[in-house]
């Protein structure tokens, strides 16, 4: 099938694509978080030890494919930045209202199941492979988001696979580099990126060129699809492993549920329109999502804070908080996923992810103070939250830590 042409001509047509990208990895990020958070953790739980063994290899195989998420989000806001556009950190409330993503580009919350682990395969799938998505992820829409050369506005634009979407931006800053040079397009400050000096993220790249762009766009790529089809890293093949594994598993015990049973697409308020949304109503499960989308939007204005024309030492310090505040989230998800969404119910909640109507991320001039002010608000609901963790499963938050994956919780060690 041959994929529509992505046309880039001027530089807001570039930013506008890279905007999208930006915001289908941190979709992605999401949603994967959101299927790991869901696993089930022990074999009280209905599990034989290996069933148990193997479930918690596929959470840190997907909390891991959510870091990389977290590179390719940064990654694609280097981009942004080296062009002289603003980095993006929001994005649309789940589950995302079709149109604003191509029509085969399907985003929600779903605890893990068979439908979810294929519907993460048919998203990672590298160009030219043709495959359904996920049971559960239905095609009804059918819609084109066409943009032509003329046009001075730019638009959204058509793409079947995410690896086609940074081809098309690859070419177009090949193709402005050629029509304009190097130094008219990159005209951002390198300084006012998150770079390998700041975290520790595989493919992380600062870009300040065009080698460089292509660099980090290369990476991106390659992480999810692989440079070939077979590339055993690739996030496709991941996922397609998981896949297996699992199907292999329930041939052998057609009961095998690896999952809590967590809702789809929660909401923390009564929703208007309810198709395809959770409302959460249970007063602890409640409470347990306000907090996680608390630290999670301050996550997010922490990283946004990174771009501004801050001094280094407070843009290090900034990455630090954020990332202490994404292992929070660990603990507050075993709340959530263990509590029911309403009195008597036997579905259980999970973290909506839920952002604000804007990211509001400080100027460089009162960032620090700003952010600050806006931390302590959380501050004793966090550590209720700490605490409550640590009574789910057997003092788990405060126990050592033997996971490979920096978003895990701690296990519970001998005498929990």
């Amino acid at each position: 099938m041959t994929e529509p042409t992505i046309v880039v001509h001027h530089r807001e047509q570039l930013a506008e694509l890279l905007t999208e990208a930006v915001e289908v990895e941190h979709n992605l990020m999401c949603c994967y978080l959101y299927a790991a958070w869901s696993l089930k953790r022990r074999p009280e739980e209905g599990l034989t030890q290996e069933q148990a063994d193997r479930i918690s290899r596929w959470r840190r195989v997907i909390l891991n494919v959510a870091i990389d998420e977290m590179t390719h989000f940064a990654n694609a806001n280097n981009l942004l930045s080296a062009i002289g556009a603003r980095p993006r950190l929001g994005r649309p409330n789940f589950p995302v209202s079709p149109g604003y993503h191509p029509a085969e580009v399907l985003v929600a919350l779903h605890p893990f199941n068979r439908s979810t682990i294929d519907h993460f395969v048919y998203l990672e799938r590298p160009q030219g492979v043709e495959l359904p998505d996920g049971s559960d992820f239905v095609h009804d829409r059918h819609y084109v988001r066409a943009t032509h050369a003329s046009m001075l506005m730019p638009s959204a634009q058509d793409f079947e696979t995410v690896g086609r979407l940074y081809r098309g931006i690859r070419d177009g800053f090949e193709h402005l580099t050629h029509e304009h040079s190097e130094r008219a397009l990159f005209i951002g400050d390198p300084s006012q990126q998150i770079t390998p000096e700041l975290v520790s993220l595989d493919g992380l790249t600062p870009v300040s060129d065009l080698a460089s762009a292509i660099q980090a766009i290369d990476n991106i790529v390659e992480q999810g699809e692989g440079s070939t089809e077979d590339s055993a890293s690739s996030h496709y093949q991941l996922f397609c492993g998981i896949r297996d594994e699992y199907a292999a598993m329930l041939a052998a015990d057609p009961s095998f549920e690896p999952a809590r049973p967590v809702a789809k697409n929660p909401v923390q308020r009564r929703p208007p329109s309810p198709e395809g949304k959770t409302w959460v109503q249970h007063e602890l499960a409640a409470s347990a999502l306000d907090l996680g989308n608390a630290i999670y939007n301050h996550m997010l204005r922490l990283l946004g804070s990174v771009y501004e024309p801050i001094p280094p030492e407070a843009r290090a310090a900034l990455v630090e908080e954020a990332i202490g505040l994404m292992k929070l989230l660990d603990p507050v998800n075993e709340v959530l996923t263990t509590s029911p969404i309403a009195s008597g119910a036997t579905m259980t909640a999970g973290l909506s992810f839920a952002v604000t109507r804007e990211v509001r991320v400080p100027a460089a001039s009162s960032a620090i103070a700003v952010l600050e002010e806006a931390d302590p608000r959380a501050r004793g609901r966090r550590d209720e939250a700490r605490e409550r963790g640590a009574h789910v499963g057997g003092c788990r938050a405060g126990a050592r830590s033997d996971g490979e994956s920096p978003l895990e919780a701690p296990e519970p060690h001998a005498g929990c």
